[in-house]
């Protein structure tokens, strides 16, 4: 019983890391390397720092950088967010019917 608790709280930290890196990790790795030139994308945005702020800012209506690939070990790693400020903000707060507004 000890042993099942151990394996389940590891997978447990281990979800919360993948989570935390896949919404808003911009640091990339040599696989994955930030834009130099961010003109195309967001800037870095995290709906939770926001609750009641719509995103207006410049960009965002523009997609965040995202980049994802699957190591030699089966792990998939994700950096960044592809939707944009606006989307992750809806997705997150805005309490629609499921459907795109």
């Amino acid at each position: 019983m000890k042993t099942l608790t151990s394996v389940m709280f590891g997978l447990l930290m281990l979800a919360m890391v993948a989570t935390a890196e896949a919404a808003g990790d911009y640091r990339g790795d040599e696989r994955c390397p930030p834009p130099a030139d961010w003109s195309n994308y967001s800037e870095p945005y995290d709906p939770l720092e926001h609750p009641r702020d719509y995103p207006t800012f410049e960009k965002a209506d523009r997609p965040g950088w995202s980049c994802s690939y699957q190591r030699e070990d089966g792990v998939i790693v994700q950096y960044g967010d592809s939707r944009s400020p606006q989307q992750q903000w809806l997705d997150m707060w805005g309490g629609g019917n499921g459907q795109d507004n």
